[in-house]
């Protein structure tokens, strides 16, 4: 039997962001309002893998080896809510290009190494809670700017305690000039 993980490429924050942000939420979710992410666990996907081998996980990091991209800031300044898989969710107004640039590079490579990619666009956006029952009230928030100079390769680990995620490896964006 082939053992497989469960990878994705992300947006990984500092810890001191996960903890301030993960505090934020838990300030703005009602009290029995749904499941909030745990602040290790705070990230923005920029692509989901799903299960891949070992071989297939070292393609994927020699792709992501190949890719350059230029340092960016993210403007966090808007909260939504999906019903349907009932997730409330921090984002970006504003894509930025770089970030655009990024996640079609990513995937474009994980194309070239075999993996299925979702066709939906691409939604700048971090999970702050699951199973909520309904939208938060309207919250309003100044906005938030994330400076991003790397993205990370990271593994899904279900545990007895719940599923945390392991930066396999990190990739850091190059200055122009």
């Amino acid at each position: 039997m082939i053992r497989t993980e469960r990878l994705f490429f992300a947006l990984w924050p500092e810890p001191e962001q996960q903890k301030a942000w993960a505090a934020m939420a838990s300030e703005l979710l009602p009290a029995g309002g749904g499941r909030l992410v745990p602040a290790a666990n705070l990230h923005m996907t920029l692509l989901y893998i799903g299960g891949v081998g070992a071989e297939q996980c070292k393609a994927l990091k020699a792709m992501a080896d190949g890719i350059s991209f230029s340092p960016f800031v993210l403007r966090l300044d808007k909260f939504g809510y999906w019903r349907k898989p009932r997730v409330w969710w921090w984002g970006a107004s504003q894509t930025p290009e770089a970030l655009h640039g990024l996640v079609g590079s990513l995937q474009a490579g994980a194309r070239r190494c075999g993996i299925g990619i979702d066709p939906r666009p691409y939604k700048a956006h971090m999970t702050l809670a699951r199973k909520v029952v309904r939208a938060p009230e309207q919250v309003d928030i100044q906005s938030c700017d994330w400076a991003v100079d790397h993205f990370a390769l990271l593994r899904s680990v279900s545990t007895p305690t719940g599923v945390h995620y392991e930066p396999l490896q990190y990739w850091s964006a190059q200055q122009k000039g």
